[in-house]
């Protein structure tokens, strides 16, 4: 599998010949969203860019139960009709919390969420998790992998908190890479990792 990160909550996967893309932004972001085709887009918030899709894509907006080309999604609705994702493929685990501002998970949410091997969390405050809020909520779920998302990036218009404060507050062992190519016996098995990806063009 292949996770690709295009700023703010914005992200791309592709595994098994098919692609997601999870919300995508506007051009009034600041950031740029370079054209492409996808298989399934995931919208966490109802009113997301539904015109960014092309006619085959797949569009998933709300709570539910889905399943695309060996894909498993999982949507938990969350507050502010917001949803939150569990994506399973390849024998891997992703939790996306979209735009998530409760920094503790309900008991139901907790225990479809807590076996998560990758986790899509937002650390820049604003509409969203500030960093001391998204570390404790990685202690919670105890993933094997942290991917940072939704903070600070030149361009971009709109005020977060940047990275370096939530590396502080997590104190993991971080890595910065421009994708991250995993597969399942990849994932590592004793700590955290906490790993950061460059923006794609």
């Amino acid at each position: 599998m292949t996770i690709l990160y295009y700023g703010l909550n914005c992200f791309r996967l592709q595994a098994n010949g098919w692609s997601l893309l999870i919300d995508p932004f506007d051009d009034q972001a600041g950031l740029k969203l370079p054209r492409m085709q996808n298989d399934i887009l995931l919208l966490s918030q109802a009113e997301g860019l539904a015109k960014k899709s092309g006619e085959k894509t797949m569009i998933i907006s709300g709570p539910g139960e889905y399943e695309i080309q060996g894909c498993f999604v999982y949507g938990l609705p969350a507050a502010y009709n917001q949803t939150i994702y569990l994506i399973e493929a390849e024998g891997i685990k992703i939790v996306y919390l979209g735009l998530l501002q409760k920094e503790k998970l309900n008991e139901e949410q907790l225990e479809k969420l807590e076996e998560a091997d990758i986790l899509l969390v937002p650390i820049g405050g604003g509409q969203s998790l500030n960093s001391e809020q998204a570390a404790s909520l990685v202690n919670d779920l105890e993933p094997r992998i942290v991917i940072p998302m939704h903070y600070q990036l030149p361009g971009l218009k709109l005020k977060l908190e940047g990275l370096e404060k939530f590396k502080k507050e997590l104190g993991a062992k971080t890595e910065e890479v421009d994708k991250l190519k995993i597969a399942k016996k990849e994932l590592p098995q004793e700590e955290i990792r906490l790993v950061v990806l460059k923006t794609s063009d």
